[in-house]
């Protein structure tokens, strides 16, 4: 690293930025030093990046107070920036709040520098859950990721909810027997709930991704207290991904690895586990990795190769 710090001078701040559903990860080289800082997302915004313009105010005033100088190059990966037309509304957004050069990418674009791989499909499994790989001409190519009511089916909110439905479903086979597995103590106790009817209430009235998600936990510690229920809800989740790998590669995405993180994958190695024996099984020639960085070391990488790309610190250009 200290060769790489030295490149630079020391007015020239190089800023690396991830943004998560909960955490805002900032990574920083300021006067020859790394800088290092996590906030609460909804420190600074409000809703989805795009609900409200001045979220593009605030983050700029977060880079700029965190990094005490003005930044020269600064590369942003976001959740919620999903097509080309996101990221050049977002680019071009914050480059108008913002001295030197300024790139906002997907948060999935981050991880394959992070590993330091050329190309790579990457598999998100946390507050959402989504597969993103690139194509030749690095336009993303994407599967899920349509929001934790609805879709992410491997999120923690979206785990949950299909630990819900089959603990139910399984009742209407078994009857009572099936409240005997550890997930329904767990889910029964979770919501305070009465029995199998008075849980699905529970659930649906506390419908939210922060409820849903918060349970997730439980249902790996049932699989892991020998829940079948919870273990094949695990197995669904793992498959669910695959899929969504194989979809993107059908669709051109580039890569024969895939990175696999987010806060359930990287917490949980069953769900790890089993996407890699799925995509064996699919294909023995991808080559599987949990993320080992965090997605902020990619962030800061893209930074520092546009950097380099730049005769002098201070040019003012837009990155597409």
């Amino acid at each position: 690293m200290p060769d790489t710090l030295d490149r630079y001078p020391s007015e020239a701040a190089i800023v690396g930025v991830d943004v998560g559903g909960t955490k805002t990860h900032l990574r920083a080289i300021v006067d020859g030093d790394i800088v290092d800082r996590v906030v609460p997302s909804d420190l600074w915004r409000a809703g989805a990046i795009f609900d409200d313009v001045q979220n593009f105010d605030r983050l700029a005033q977060l880079v700029t107070d965190t990094v005490g100088t003005s930044p020269a190059v600064t590369v942003v990966g976001a959740h919620g920036i999903d097509s080309t037309r996101q990221r050049h509304q977002a680019t071009a957004l914050l480059d108008e709040r913002m001295p030197g050069v300024v790139a906002v990418v997907n948060d999935a674009v981050l991880l394959a520098p992070a590993m330091r791989l050329e190309a790579a499909v990457c598999v998100i499994a946390g507050t959402g859950s989504a597969v993103v790989g690139f194509d030749v001409d690095g336009e993303p190519v994407t599967a899920d990721g349509y929001g934790w009511l609805i879709a992410d089916d491997a999120s923690a909110p979206g785990i949950s909810r299909r630990a819900a439905v089959a603990l139910l479903r399984a009742v209407d086979r078994q009857g009572a027997a099936a409240m005997t597995d550890p997930l329904a103590a767990r889910f029964l106790t979770a919501f305070d709930a009465l029995d199998h009817v008075d849980l699905a209430l529970r659930f649906q009235a506390d419908a939210s991704e922060a409820s849903w998600g918060g349970f997730a936990p439980e249902v790996f510690a049932a699989a892991a207290a020998g829940s079948t229920i919870a273990h094949e809800v695990v197995a669904a989740s793992a498959l669910h991904l695959a899929d969504a790998v194989r979809a993107v590669r059908g669709r051109g995405a580039r890569g024969t690895d895939v990175i696999a993180a987010g806060g359930v994958i990287t917490a949980q190695p069953l769900l790890a586990d089993l996407l890699r024996a799925e995509l064996r099984e699919r294909d023995g020639a991808l080559r599987f990795h949990v993320l080992d960085e965090p997605p902020v070391a990619g962030a800061l990488a893209l930074a520092l190769a546009h950097a380099d790309t730049l005769d002098a610190p201070s040019p003012r250009k837009v990155l597409s």
